[in-house]
């Protein structure tokens, strides 16, 4: 996993997953990617094809149960304590992040944390941006080179698909396995 470092004005590279849970081919892909700019942690997700979203969700808001839709999602284990955070992203711009203390168990929901979150979706593309401030990350995740990753979706809602960047195992799609996220190299764009 890269995470870029940035200044405003630059663009951070894509990553594209191109394959599904099972391992059966995503046209087209989704795009996605991480970077650190101007002390925040920047999560970027697109795709050229319609998305499904909440029907409350709104750009910019936190909307709870954006993953019963399509949606782009990312996770930060702690390496210190276990936690490990998700947050997801609506293709509109709508968002929810949560703490949890150990898989599937909430610790909280963070509906006050300060995310920015825009998006917009087209008939036949999306893209969504989230940004969480990094010294929050620091400060209740430990973020910083130990910090574990991983960046998932959800498409072609109602008939989910589910997509994982880091390989998650076998059986029925669980995002909630922080024990395999990755590790990443920070790469500052020049």
């Amino acid at each position: 996993m890269i995470l870029f470092e940035v200044s405003r004005e630059q663009v951070p590279p894509a990553s594209r997953l191109t394959t599904d849970w099972f391992g059966d081919e995503v046209v087209p892909p989704v795009l996605f990617s991480l970077a650190i700019d101007a002390g925040e942690l920047v999560f970027t997700a697109s795709r050229e094809a319609t998305a499904r979203c909440h029907p409350e969700a709104r750009s910019g808001l936190f909307q709870p149960e954006l993953w019963n839709y399509d949606a782009a999602e990312f996770f930060l284990a702690d390496p210190v304590s276990g936690k490990y955070l998700e947050c997801n992203l609506s293709p509109n711009g709508a968002h929810w992040a949560c703490l949890f203390d150990s898989p599937r168990q909430v610790l909280s929901e963070l509906d006050g944390l300060a995310v920015r979150s825009t998006g917009s979706c087209g008939q036949d593309c999306w893209r969504a941006c989230a940004a969480l401030p990094v010294a929050w990350l620091e400060e209740h995740l430990h973020f910083g080179s130990s910090t574990r990753i991983n960046v998932a979706f959800i498409i072609d809602s109602p008939s989910q698909r589910f997509l994982t960047y880091v390989p998650l195992g076998g059986g029925e799609p669980d995002f909630h396995r922080p024990g395999l996220f990755s590790g990443y190299s920070l790469v500052k764009l020049v």
